[in-house]
């Protein structure tokens, strides 16, 4: 525990609580085993006994705190029962329609890991209808999507039907589901501009980095990673995994491994962001030997979890007019992909820039670049009036 950073507090209460467990564990035959159900046990009578001692008001939280703490230890010491995982219903299957995927299209991580979460949804579904995926219906497929719909909006509907289409066609050409079921599920439509990227301007941008800017360790972070995202546009996963080693200051270059294509690409180090990366890695950055730049705040010290980053970005535009869709890290890749547009660069130069591997995924881009369209429009319909 020392060694992932845990505060010496934090050491002396679990030491505590340790030495409570060992004694406990004496009363049972040498080399026994404890399951769930016995940890848990143990915990309720040393909570009641701190009760009954007058050290407790009631047992709630001495027992919340000894169970988890004794499961950490009996495991240490090999002494905890393997908690029974249920199996996952169709798991090989799954797996084998993921690696057919990563085959062909789904070169990200994380992607299939998205296509998985929602293959799963719809096969736990069925487990709770009593359905097996031999007998699936269109009307189960209705039903499914029925339910959902009390949910979901109409893009991540639109997300989920395309991964069942994928996962059911794949199940058609191995014979596991009846034909035809793929081409049963209909796309919810997408209006126009539902899917134009949102995202706070250049000049929200600018107060939200303001605001930001101070002399504490999570301070300094935040002031690194939003910049970041906002002058090279990354995605989340790319700031999450960026390594000590990607770091260049000899060359004032940045590593970067495109979360998308997996491309490993090398980038110039602004002034701005390398001052702020290395006031957070001189000032801020806890001790560890972790190689992530971007830890936690609090021990133990360890990388960041994408809603841990989506925390830090909302954070900051919290006190911003914005729409929820846009506070994230991904409105800050718009609004610099926006500003890039806005400033009289390319479609090459800003897709270059955003990693992008098609030109369609940045030309969506000319259509919130409301200066350019107000001067076409200006300069080619003004004589109409």
């Amino acid at each position: 525990m020392a060694a992932r950073g845990a505060a010496h507090g934090t050491l002396l209460r679990w030491a505590r609580y340790t030495l409570c467990v060992a004694r406990e564990i004496e009363r049972w035959p040498p080399g026994h085993s404890f399951a769930a159900e016995e940890i848990a046990a143990m915990a309720s009578d040393w909570a009641a006994g701190r009760t009954a001692a007058g050290r407790a008001k009631s047992p709630r939280w001495p027992q919340e705190s000894f169970g988890p703490i004794a499961a950490e230890f009996l495991g240490t010491i090999g002494r905890r029962r393997p908690v029974p995982v249920p199996a996952e219903p169709y798991h090989d299957q799954l797996e084998d329609f993921v690696s057919a995927q990563r085959e062909g299209r789904w070169q990200s991580e994380a992607t299939c890991a998205t296509r998985r979460w929602q293959v799963r949804r719809f096969l736990l579904f069925l487990e709770q209808q009593g359905v097996a995926l031999g007998d699936v219906e269109a009307t189960h497929l209705d039903s499914f999507f029925g339910q959902m719909a009390q949910r979901w909006c109409r893009v991540s509907l639109r997300t989920s039907a395309t991964a069942l289409r994928g996962w059911l066609a794949h199940c058609e050409r191995r014979g596991w589901v009846r034909p035809g079921l793929a081409a049963a599920i209909l796309l919810p439509r997408i209006y126009r501009h539902e899917g134009l990227p949102l995202g706070p301007t250049w000049a929200d941008v600018g107060r939200m980095l303001g605001e930001t800017a101070g002399e504490q360790p999570v301070q300094l972070r935040d002031q690194a990673i939003l910049r970041l995202l906002s002058v090279y546009g990354l995605r989340s996963g790319e700031v999450r995994r960026l390594r000590l080693d990607d770091l260049d200051w000899q060359r004032e270059q940045i590593h970067i491994v495109r979360s998308k294509s997996g491309r490993h690409e090398t980038l110039p180090l602004e002034a701005s962001v390398g001052n702020a990366i290395a006031r957070y890695l001189r000032h801020g950055r806890p001790e560890s030997r972790s190689r992530i730049v971007f830890l936690t705040a609090r021990a133990p010290y360890r990388s960041l979890s994408p809603g841990g980053l989506y925390g830090v970005v909302r954070r900051r535009l919290s006190g911003h007019e914005l729409p929820k869709k846009g506070r994230g890290p991904h409105g800050l890749r718009h609004a610099c992909a926006r500003h890039l547009m806005e400033s009289g660069r390319s479609f090459k130069e800003v897709g270059d820039h955003l990693g992008h591997r098609s030109p369609d995924a940045t030309r969506i881009y000319a259509k919130v670049d409301l200066p350019s369209l107000r001067r076409v429009a200006f300069d080619d319909l003004g004589g109409l009036t």
